[in-house]
């Protein structure tokens, strides 16, 4: 439905995003401990900086942003205190897209409120 409006198919692609990251620095920790597991990595924001290069000056991004990003094996060992490190930065980024979310859906409610009262 909201689709359709560039800022919330950008805010729910990220949402979606963010949520992966959770999922993948998740499954790093559970599997720290395991012999011969490597640590797995979304990769997003290399295709994103792409997408940004390539559309620069259009002003639209929508089209050229991945619709699935990426897990991949890093062929790294996991390190526990860096992977919760960046569990708890990216749990920070998505209560801010949250926050934009709900900004942008109060500004919605308002306009459609405008008319009634």
């Amino acid at each position: 439905m909201f689709e359709a409006d560039p800022v919330f198919s950008v805010l729910s692609r990220a949402l979606d995003n963010a949520a992966l990251q959770q999922a993948v620095h998740t499954s790093n920790i559970a599997n720290a401990s395991s012999e011969k597991y490597s640590r797995l990595q979304v990769v997003f924001d290399n295709e994103l900086q792409a997408a940004r290069l390539a559309n620069f000056g259009t002003g639209d991004l929508t089209d050229a942003l991945p619709t699935r990003p990426r897990v991949v094996s890093t062929g790294e060992a996991v390190k526990l205190d860096q992977e919760m490190a960046l569990m708890a930065k990216d749990a920070v980024h998505y209560q801010a897209l949250l926050g934009a979310y709900d900004r942008s859906m109060a500004m919605l409610r308002l306009a459609t409120r405008e008319g009634k009262e």
